[in-house]
Formats: structure tokens, C-alpha cells, sequence
């Protein structure tokens, strides 16, 4: 079987999540050849596989307060990159195109009439069990049109649907002893560095030391309680192991991994980012702090009093690559390459 893989790199949530994907796929008996296509721009924490093919596609840029900068975003499209990408891409040669919600590969599989699946989070709420919230019928549409998959392999924090399963958990984390040394790992990139340094040098937080990861820095520096580091596979995944407490956005990955560590854990969903905030109402409901802004009195407030939640994942990984492999093909069949 010759399979396609496209994978959004504008997160790195979706690289560390697809590796462990790629790995069992690569392993698989009846995988005969397995290609690569990102797009998205690179993700800062590297690709431990070979990319066939990279195209610049679609990504969201951020402003300086957690929010979605639309017009940056609409800006740095890459609408002729797409164009490109759907007319070089030899889509037909392949037997199976999976997409981890990556727009060329699925749109480039239903141009050519190939079985494809999409996986992800943002699949999860088109179920029709999932809690509904505000937002959702956006979040639905956005799905359909951006990555439009039959075949849905959905991922959320509770199964609320049979094509639904749990978070994808690296080995690195399944296998971590975690520890607490006594510092905040910070992961808010809709948010600037000068932001960030400035609620956790608020007074109320001055007794609390901050681990900081930026996108924008190139190497690491130390200002006050707080330390500001380049993201890093290898360091973030030893900063989430031995912090005693998470700060992140809504986006599932890293908070699929601190609930996994059992990790004192605050989100602050994107604005108006739908899927995130979807997440986070799931998420209090598990009993996880959330807000809607950067406040230290509110972290503060957190660091004190809140407990932890921890959530031991079973490894739905063979579940999902089974799914993936196994797929029906639905719609149009293609003709002979």
C-alpha cells in the first residue's frame, strides 16, 4: 500500500502527534511506501521524518493578546502555493491519503478520487454527541470546508462518539517518570514574550519561577522568575516532565500530555477560536482552571488553591492506525493512474 500523510505544521502539536502515527504506519506490514507532505510553514520543534513534499498553504497568525490576527492571517496565505501544490502532487499514484487536519492532501485526494482520512481534534465536534457550544456550528463549517474527510478519525479527552478515541500520547511522555522541580511551564504563542514577562513579574507572582516557550526567541535568557526558551522537542518534553504546573492555550496536544502527568493545569483558550474554546468548556467541566484573559491575580489565585486532574489515556494508538488502514472508500473511485 502507498499512503500519502499530510500533516498541518502550523502547530506543533499535530508534528509530535502525527510522529508517533508515522512510526506505526512505517512499521505496518501492509504499508509498502509512506510520503510526507506539510504545509502550514515548518513547526519550530523539528520533523524526525523525511518530507516529500512542502508547500506554504494556510496558517493562523496571532496578535499580541491571544487572539487570531484575521487580517495577518488572510495575508500570509499561500492561495498559489495550494494552487501549485494540487497540480504537482501526484495524488493518484497513492492507494491511501491521510491528512492530519492538512487541507492540500484531502482536497488533492477528492480531486483524484483517492480514499483519504482526516484526523484530529476539530473532527471530534462534528459528532453530533459532542457538547454543543458557541461557536460550534462555525467550527463544524470550517472542518467541512478546510478538511472535508468522510472518513474521520476524531481525538478528544472523552469518547463521546465510536469514531472518536483518546489523545495520541508520545512514547517519551508514556514512559516519563514526572517529577515536580518547582516551576510553571508557560505555552501561550498567541500571546507576545513581553506579554507574558509582564503578568509573571506582577507582583503576586514574583515568588513563582515561570519557564517560558517562545516563538519568536532563538536561545534561551533569564529575566527575573522567569526563563525564556526557544521551543525545543527535547527540553520541552523534559519541562513538561518535571514542572509542577502547565499554563497553556486551548489546543489539545500539550493539554492531552499534562492531564496525562497528572500536571496542575490553567487554559486560556484562544478568542474566538472555537475549537479551543470548545475544549476548554470540556475541560472545566473535568474540573481544569480555565479563563478567558491573561490575569495574575487569577494564576496567582490558581497556583494556590486549584488541585490537579491527571487522566491515564489507554494507548488508542494501534486503535487508530487500524481505523486509518481500514477505512472505507467513500464517494467517487478513481480511474487507473
Amino acid at each position: 500500500m502507498k499512503i500519502l500523510f499530510g500533516i498541518q505544521a502550523t502547530g506543533n502539536g499535530h508534528i509530535m502527534r502525527s510522529t508517533e502515527i508515522y512510526k506505526l504506519l512505517k512499521q505496518h506490514p501492509d504499508v509498502d511506501q509512506l510520503d510526507v507532505l506539510i504545509s502550514g510553514g515548518k513547526a519550530q520543534m523539528g520533523l524526525p521524518f523525511e518530507v516529500n513534499y512542502e508547500y506554504k498553504g494556510l496558517s493562523f497568525y496571532y496578535g499580541k493578546k491571544g487572539k487570531i490576527s484575521v487580517l495577518k492571517s488572510i495575508g500570509k496565505a499561500g492561495f498559489l502555493s495550494i494552487a501549485a501544490a494540487l497540480w504537482k502532487v501526484p495524488f493518484k499514484q497513492y492507494d491511501l491519503i491521510i491528512s492530519d487536519f492538512e487541507p492540500i492532501t484531502l482536497w488533492g485526494a477528492w480531486i483524484a478520487g483517492v480514499k483519504r482520512v482526516g484526523i484530529g481534534n476539530m473532527y471530534a465536534l462534528t459528532s453530533k454527541k459532542f457538547p454543543k457550544t458557541k461557536g460550534t456550528f462555525v467550527t463544524k463549517l470550517f472542518a467541512r470546508l478546510m478538511c472535508p474527510a468522510k472518513n474521520k478519525i476524531g481525538m478528544h479527552f472523552c469518547k463521546y462518539d465510536d469514531f472518536i478515541y483518546y489523545p495520541v500520547i508520545r512514547s517519551e511522555i508514556r514512559d516519563a517518570l514526572p517529577a515536580d522541580k518547582n516551576y510553571v511551564l508557560v505555552y501561550l504563542n498567541s500571546f507576545s514574550d513581553d506579554e507574558l514577562l509582564k503578568c509573571m513579574q506582577h507582583p503576586q507572582l514574583l515568588s513563582h519561577k515561570f519557564v517560558i516557550y517562545s516563538k519568536t526567541v532563538t536561545a534561551p535568557y533569564q529575566v527575573g522568575n522567569c526563563i525564556v526558551k526557544p521551543l525545543s522537542n527535547t527540553t520541552f518534553t523534559t519541562d513538561i516532565v518535571n514542572c509542577s504546573a502547565v499554563l497553556t492555550a486551548g489546543g489539545f496536544q500539550t493539554i492531552s500530555e499534562a492531564l496525562y502527568l497528572g500536571k496542575k493545569l490553567f487554559v486560556i483558550p484562544i478568542k474566538k477560536q472555537s475549537e479551543q474554546i470548545s475544549n476548554a468548556k470540556v475541560l472545566s467541566q473535568m474540573g481544569v482552571a480555565t479563563a478567558t484573559e491573561l490575569q495574575p491575580v487569577q494564576i496567582a489565585e490558581w497556583l494556590q488553591h486549584s488541585g490537579k486532574v491527571q487522566v491515564k489515556f489507554d494507548n488508542d494508538l494501534p486503535k487508530i492506525v487500524d481505523a486509518i488502514l481500514n477505512a472505507p472508500h467513500q464517494g467517487r473511485r478513481r480511474k487507473a493512474a
